[in-house]
């Protein structure tokens, strides 16, 4: 029984260390359209900030947001399939993603 308990614990912890390097989805797959956004929610633990879309060519943006400020750091725009940006090391942020056109696609925070 003891085996079977320490078996299930470190399983658990595998699922949760996959998850934490795999990161976290704020904006699920979706057709994106001028101006839209998407927002993670503050933390101080993001590293990176992503949004993928299906093709290049597509313009869009990818920030952090500090919730003191509200200003946006080391921000992004580009038109690449896979567009990302880093956090900064101090504060707390969110994760935000802008499109400039029609497309569809993601973003994401790790």
């Amino acid at each position: 029984m003891k085996r079977a308990v320490i078996g299930v614990a470190a399983v658990v912890a595998l699922v949760l260390a996959s998850t934490a390097l795999a990161g976290y989805q704020y904006a699920p797959p979706r057709q994106w359209t001028p101006g839209a956004g998407a927002g993670s929610t503050f933390s101080s633990n993001w590293l990176a900030n992503n949004f993928r879309t299906y093709g290049s060519g597509t313009d869009k943006t990818v920030t952090f947001i500090r919730n003191t400020t509200y200003g946006w750091y080391n921000t992004k725009r580009g038109t690449s399939d896979y567009l990302e940006t880093y956090a900064p090391f101090d504060g707390t942020y969110k994760a935000h993603c802008v499109s400039h056109s029609y497309f569809w696609g993601s973003c994401n925070v790790r």
